[in-house]
């Protein structure tokens, strides 16, 4: 058997001598001598050569993984924003109802309908899942919408954060920013005396707003607020602002009318008393939907608005087709003089508003201690010394015009006014004729600073020594001692032409104003006050008939805003 293995398989007894040195008769020439060995230096110099090359054959084998690298790790991305994009397709289509074929069936895998038309693009879209030319929503989508950003990381912005006052976000270059502020006004209001029905003693929330503003590019300017107060969650100011020359700016909205100083320039949150005086709370046009050129003149020594608006007061729509023409003016004639001087921040100047108006009254009952609103729980909170009857509408004419003066000097701030003008109602929408309502009110009121800040005007307030209990930072804060007195007088036709009752309601108040306000530190404020009402007439404040020559208001608020 071994035999036979070995004839079948003679290269393996071949092998196997050869392994072990064995020398085999082979029936051919003899061989030839064997070549020499090449000296060792020699086999030195290929070794190097043969190891360069290695060396270099690995570079290139390491750029090329390398390139390899990168191209599968940008495929992977696009991938990914691929199956991104489609998703958003889908339920862009799914939300309208049906994709964007038109026709009931599937799209095309690209996204284009299946008519073959390419979405319409817009800045800052990415590409447009199922759109259709010039509808960037797609074509069965209600509203225009915004596809996901085609921007590469490199394009994009990086923010910068930032807080004081309010907290913002801004890119580097400065052409984006968002800001948003918050306002928290919390009040405990004691009436003497006081009833159920319009004196109500107690805690309320006058103002809760938050604020989002910034630019769009640095010329274009935004706003959009939003108020919780005594009638509800609503939005109070949205507006653009085209702001390319500081001495001519276009604002389109909803935001203040520029009527009166102490509304159009002063805020809320740095009156000299809680609220404005009787007639800038009462009867203040307060913000409506309109377009206003407004601007800075002459070193910043005029400023000057001009607009047209809808008319209702604090209103989001119109009822006719006119528009009220509103202007202000604001002169500083020692404006130029050095800082710290005597008249340098002397302000003086008025408006002027006109219009035809056809709509329901704003408000109907003049209240003492609020701004103008028609929800009735701002009567248990601020009693009204007029109420106007259910069926009052404003209509006919209106003109108002008002003169003020401001003075600012070191720890000395002072505001005076003087506003009138005819308002037109009717007792019903059915009434042939309106009754003229000629109407006046003035105002005058001072503070000063115990603690020693100054202003050049009202606005935020830095004080010397903010308010802390800390042993390493101990303050008092700032301390302002202020006064203010107020009238408001109606035509005595109010009553005359049917239009309130005379029997309940007063066609003139006024009231004064004696308190402290505290600022902590810049963005906490509370007000101490003293608030004494008097009436032409005795009011009703308790039903069925008790009723009131003077009110009496402690009233202390506490106000939030950064």
């Amino acid at each position: 058997m071994a035999d036979q293995r070995t004839h079948r398989h003679p290269w393996v007894y071949a092998a196997v001598l050869l392994a072990f040195g064995v020398p085999l008769a082979v029936a051919q020439e003899p061989r030839p001598p064997a070549t020499p060995p090449p000296p060792a230096t020699k086999l030195e110099d290929r070794l190097q050569q043969m190891e360069a090359q290695n060396l270099k054959l690995a570079e290139q084998l390491e750029k090329a993984q390398r390139r390899h690298d990168e191209q599968m790790q940008q495929v992977l991305q696009e991938m990914t924003q691929l199956r991104k994009q489609l998703g958003s397709g889908k339920a862009t289509s799914t939300s309208s109802g049906g994709n964007s074929s038109g026709g009931g069936g599937a799209g095309t895998a690209g996204g284009a309908s299946a008519g073959g038309g390419a979405g319409a693009a817009r800045p800052g879209d990415g590409p447009n899942i199922g759109g259709a030319p010039d509808t960037p929503g797609g074509r069965r989508s209600p509203i225009p919408g915004y596809g996901i950003s085609g921007a590469t990381a490199e394009k994009k912005s990086p923010l910068k954060a930032n807080f004081g006052p309010g907290f913002e976000l801004m890119t580097e270059d400065k052409e984006f920013q968002l800001q948003l502020h918050q306002e928290t006004q919390f009040d405990a209001r004691t009436f003497i005396p006081h009833g159920d029905d319009y004196a109500r003693s107690g805690f309320v929330f006058p103002r809760v707003r938050l604020f989002f503003n910034g630019r769009i590019t640095q010329p274009i300017e935004y706003t959009i607020s939003l108020n919780r107060g005594f009638s509800g969650l609503d939005l109070l100011d949205g507006f653009v602002n085209f702001r390319y020359d500081d001495r001519a700016q276009l604002k389109v909205g909803r935001f203040m009318t520029p009527f009166n100083y102490e509304q159009f320039a002063i805020q809320n949150m740095w009156l000299f008393a809680p609220e404005r005086s009787l007639f800038t709370s009462n009867l203040g046009l307060n913000r409506q939907l309109g377009v206003q050129l407004w601007g800075n003149l002459f070193d910043n020594r005029v400023d000057y608005a001009v607009g047209a608006f809808d008319g209702p007061r604090n209103s989001y729509e119109d009822y006719n087709e006119a528009k009220d023409v509103i202007s202000y003016l604001n002169i500083r004639p020692f404006g130029d003089q050095e800082k710290g001087s005597l008249l340098r921040d002397l302000n003086v100047g008025g408006s002027f508003s006109y219009g035809e108006q056809d709509n329901p009254v704003v408000p109907r009952a003049f209240r003492t201690a609020s701004n103008a609103s028609n929800a009735s729980t701002a009567d248990l909170f601020s009693p009204p010394f007029l109420i106007l009857g259910d069926s009052t509408r404003e209509r006919g004419q209106r003109t108002l015009w008002s003169a003020h003066a401001a003075y600012f000097y070191k720890q000395f701030s002072f505001f005076t006014d003087y506003n009138g003008g005819i308002l037109r109602y009717a007792v019903n929408k059915k009434a042939a004729e309106s009754v003229e309502v000629p109407v006046s009110g003035y105002s005058v009121a001072m503070g000063y600073f115990l603690t020693g800040e100054s202003q050049e005007r009202r606005t935020i307030l830095e004080p010397k020594h903010p308010f802390s209990l800390r042993r390493d930072k101990l303050g008092p804060g700032a301390w302002e001692l202020i006064f203010r007195y107020s009238s408001l007088e109606f035509d005595h036709s109010v009553f005359t032409g049917g239009l309130a009752n005379p029997e309940l309601w007063s066609q003139r108040a006024w009231t004064t104003n004696l308190g402290m306000n505290w600022y902590l530190n810049r963005y906490v404020k509370i007000y101490f006050d003293w608030q004494h009402t008097e009436f032409g007439n005795p009011v009703i404040y308790r039903q069925p008939d008790l009723k009131q020559l003077t009110n009496e208001l402690f009233w202390i608020r506490m106000q939030l805003y950064f």
